[in-house]
């Protein structure tokens, strides 16, 4: 009779099924732990093409022109020192535009630009912030208009100017407005110190990308802007009134008052204008799949460990084995998704991408669990499980102010059933 207290004797069947699934489950928590080396890979590649969209928008708006902001018009009045120096803001700014959107491609890449005039209209006084003493100082005979746009190459034709009625040309001086260079035009400014006004009228054909700000340099500014864009964001410190978006296009209507900004009427020196905040509006469609894509990979660790550990349940309940190296398989097959989730969506749109996507890895393993298990319930309770946990994933990618509570909730049912299905299982079990 064999003596089970012998120090040389063999464990009973019981205790070698224990080891074996000890180690079985070992080895697929070290297959799930090797899956962490391409999930970064897959995230780098993800960085990668991202990087590779960037460079090619900037490409693209060096060539047709960057996203442009308008500074303007200003009264530049010398003084007898660089300290005496006057750059006089309009008493009203009036600003209108009718953006025509374009797409150009580089590559696989879209990317929206525009072309637009510019009608800007206003007046200048003489205010009471400037003071008698200071005028004195004032070389008024050799005041000039200034006007900045952010980027020169966005001029497509002559920006056309008239003062009080008469024409005026614009030109390229060494002067300054804000952070741009400035064009600008001698002006006479006799009817501002004899108490009257100076009207101005300015149309500025002009091309950019990716947006256009203004800044609210008039004692009262007011911006009407429309285009065919359907896809606007407006931005900066002040947001439009009045704002509509159709499937044709936007309007948008801004107003804004000295007392709304932080610079003042008068000022002493152009880069007081360099820290000041713009507004308006943002056309770039944004490009949403590289993000869209890294955060649901952020998921995929979630997505192995369930599907693996639901094999296991299946295999330990039916008694068939599975090999470590096909969990591995299973592992990549879950991987593989990725690949394609970030290959369909630079092609497509990301939720058909990601139907596409999701539809190709179910089915691939769902037919490989069948064939391993043979049998059909299983292998569709494993792929009815992955099908519910990739929705669960996307409605959560959708989600903003509640993604963490949905994703907590959703996380806690999970452990729930996967608690409850452990109970199921006889881990005890004699072969």
């Amino acid at each position: 009779m064999q003596n089970n207290n012998h120090p040389n004797a063999l464990p009973d069947t019981g205790n070698r099924h224990n080891l074996r699934l000890g180690i079985k489950l070992s080895l697929i928590v070290v297959i799930s732990l090797l899956l962490l080396i391409p999930q970064a890979i897959i995230m780098n590649m993800v960085n990668e093409r991202s990087n590779t969209e960037q460079t090619a928008d900037i490409e693209v708006c060096e060539k047709w022109g960057n996203g442009q902001t308008l500074t303007g018009p200003v009264l530049f009045i010398p003084g007898d020192s660089a300290a005496a120096n006057v750059y006089l803001l309009p008493e009203e700014l009036n600003l209108k535009g009718d953006i025509n959107s374009r797409t150009l491609k580089r590559g696989i890449y879209d990317f929206t630009v525009y072309e637009t005039g510019i009608d800007l209209a206003g007046h200048f006084v003489l205010p009471k912030e400037l003071s008698a003493d200071r005028l004195k100082r004032l070389r008024t005979g050799r005041a000039k208009l200034l006007f900045a746009i952010s980027d020169f190459r966005g001029f497509t034709d002559n920006p056309s100017l008239t003062l009080d009625g008469k024409s005026a040309d614009l030109a390229a001086e060494a002067l300054h407005l804000g952070n741009s260079d400035a064009l600008s035009c001698g002006v006479d400014i006799s009817p501002l110190l004899n108490g009257g006004t100076l009207n101005y009228q300015l149309h500025v054909p002009l091309k950019g990308s990716d947006h256009l700000y203004f800044l609210p340099v008039g004692r009262t500014t007011s911006v009407h802007l429309a285009s065919d864009c359907v896809t606007p964001s407006f931005t900066g410190r002040y947001l439009p009134a009045q704002r509509e978006v159709t499937d044709q296009g936007f309007t948008a209507d801004w107003k804004v008052l000295a007392l709304n900004r932080d610079f003042a009427q008068v000022l002493g020196s152009h880069s007081e204008l360099r820290n000041a905040q713009p507004f308006g509006v943002d056309l770039k469609v944004p490009v949403m799949q590289y993000q869209q894509t890294t955060r649901s990979i952020k998921y995929a660790y979630l997505i192995i460990l369930l599907t693996f550990a639901v094999v296991f349940f299946v295999e330990i309940r039916r008694q068939t084995p599975v090999h470590p190296v096909q969990y591995a398989l299973v592992g990549i097959a879950l991987m593989l998704f990725y690949t394609l989730l970030l290959s369909f969506s630079e092609h497509l749109t990301f939720l058909l991408s990601y139907l596409i996507a999701s539809v190709m890895t179910i089915s691939l393993i769902t037919l490989f669990v069948r064939a391993l298990l043979r049998n059909t319930r299983a292998a569709l309770i494993i792929g009815s499980l992955l099908a519910v946990l990739y929705t669960f994933i996307y409605v959560i990618m959708q989600l903003e102010s509640y993604a963490l509570l949905v994703g907590s909730l959703g996380v806690f049912a999970i452990v729930a059933t996967a608690m409850y299905a452990s109970q199921k299982i006889n881990w005890y079990q004699k072969n």
